[in-house]
């Protein structure tokens, strides 16, 4: 089942890569998060109160913190996602773990095997082969944004350990992270009068779509939250990247968006780091460091 749930949340992620694509063209950035934001709070809301469950946390602090990273990597990878490629987008933002890796070992002093040190390497070859396409089309800065999405991600994805620690549930943390991007959603679209899915002709697909990437995004928090709190870490994080092929191949089929040979290498080498390094920690863990 665990695996079941990872491979559910790269396809609902992927899914969501694609909406926030097709919603990008008509409505604001703004409107992109809140319907992020606002989708999961509404049913999972409804669900706790059916439920009777309280919807006030006893670690509300670390929701905070979590948040405050979670919500800026949102911000910076959904402008990325509707400026580039989806493929080279999602591969920018699942630079986490190797960010990861790269805190632990430079920040917190972790030793790193040969095995782990050659991943970080591959990690970083792979990053510079998916920006390479993008120093001819002068999106650099967008896609600096993307790879720091996903730097950023890793700070939060490391506060989550404390969330499990504290045995905060599940979907309480998925539903103080939507509460957070829907109220800095309205904060931006109130400060910058950002509001326009109404006033395209395509308003009843634009609605749909961004309805659509709050389900999607939603679900798919729930089903990673659920494949790393049931089994082997190592398991789950090996699985996280078949979501790049997923938006790969909706960037394909759907948007006609062809990765180039150095963009293809990029992906390949991204995924062989965090299956190495995915491969690395589980080996570490086995013989007690």
């Amino acid at each position: 089942m665990q695996a079941l749930w990872m491979l559910m949340a790269c396809l609902c992620f992927g899914t969501m890569g694609l909406m926030v694509k097709l919603a990008g063209t008509h409505a604001s950035l703004g409107e992109i998060v809140l319907f992020r934001g606002a989708v999961p709070v509404i049913a999972i809301t409804g669900w706790a109160l059916l439920q009777g469950l309280s919807l006030k946390s006893p670690v509300a602090f670390l929701h905070l913190k979590r948040n405050v990273a979670g919500i800026i990597a949102m911000w910076c990878g959904f402008y990325a996602t509707t400026q580039l490629p989806l493929a080279t987008a999602t591969t920018l933002m699942y630079t986490s773990p190797l960010f990861i890796a790269l805190i632990l070992w430079l920040w917190y002093g972790q030793s790193r095997n040969r095995l782990e040190q050659f991943a970080i390497a591959i990690g970083f070859s792979g990053v510079i082969a998916v920006l390479q396409p993008v120093f001819y089309g002068n999106q650099l800065q967008t896609a600096l944004l993307g790879l720091s999405a996903g730097a950023v991600s890793a700070v939060a994805y490391m506060q989550l350990k404390s969330l499990g620690q504290a045995r905060e549930p599940e979907w309480r943390t998925v539903l103080y992270f939507a509460g957070t991007a829907t109220v800095t959603s309205l904060v931006y679209i109130l400060g910058f009068g950002e509001f326009e899915v109404f006033k395209t002709p395509d308003t009843d697909w634009t609605l749909l779509w961004l309805v659509a990437l709050g389900f999607f995004g939603g679900a798919g928090n729930l089903a990673l939250t659920r494949s790393f709190g049931s089994g082997s870490t190592w398991l789950s994080a090996a699985l996280q990247y078949c979501t790049i092929l997923v938006s790969t191949f909706f960037g394909i089929v759907v948007l006609g968006d062809i990765p180039t040979s150095t963009t293809w290498l990029g992906v390949l080498l991204i995924i062989a780091c965090g299956a190495m390094s995915s491969y690395a920690t589980h080996q570490r863990k086995l013989v007690g460091e």
